[in-house]
């Protein structure tokens, strides 16, 4: 465990697929395993299967505390999925299950994913354009992924829409992403109170 790095509760955002080549888990897994060996506790959507899964069970490898949030109806369909030990909060809809971890979280990292991944992407990219509290956000890359939304973004800004493009930081790998997100912590100041109450419900 890294004790010179403040223990955070980091969400991380990822798809429920496993992505195209085994690059994906392996990336999943190490991030999950990463943020355990600095002490974090984990904050994501409660899947056992795809990225959310493994970024789960590399985390609780490394004996991570997990909150995992997810809609009943969710939970219901995905009875089946194997889930390494973890508090569940079941919430009544997936809009719900985006503001429990945004409030839960005083960090973020998110892998690439679906819908569900871009739109909690974005919620945590608006709050922070708006000047709202909310913790700073790493992309993961791993194959490119997230380049055409960083395009997207530079071409809003070119046309006035977008002020602030620097919100979205790129890492590369696992290890990268965890530094960066300490540092952005270090200089936002000290971690919300999200993240306390997130630790606090996990004990």
């Amino acid at each position: 465990m890294d004790t010179c790095e403040n223990t955070l509760a980091l969400g991380v955002f990822c798809g429920f697929s496993a992505g195209p080549s085994e690059r994906y888990v392996r990336a999943a897994t190490e991030l999950g395993a990463g943020l355990a060996a600095r002490g974090h506790r984990l904050v994501y959507g409660a899947g056992g299967a795809g990225l959310m899964g493994a970024v789960a069970r590399g985390a609780a490898g490394g004996g991570a505390p997990i909150l995992g949030v997810v809609p009943e109806f969710l939970r219901a369909r995905e009875m089946g999925d194997h889930l390494p030990p973890q508090q569940i909060v079941l919430t009544k809809d997936l809009l719900e299950r985006k503001r429990v971890m945004i409030d839960r979280a005083d960090a973020f990292v998110a892998l690439p994913g679906g819908y569900g991944t871009l739109d909690e992407v974005l919620e945590v990219v608006s709050m922070a354009a708006l000047g709202l509290d909310v913790g700073p956000l790493v992309l993961l890359d791993v194959d490119d992924d997230w380049w055409p939304l960083l395009d997207h973004v530079e071409r809003l800004g070119r046309r006035g829409f977008v002020r602030d493009a620097g919100l979205l930081r790129l890492a590369r790998t696992p290890e990268q992403a965890l530094d960066m997100v300490a540092e952005a912590t270090a200089a936002h100041g000290p971690v919300r109170t999200g993240g306390h109450r997130a630790a606090q419900a996990a004990r």
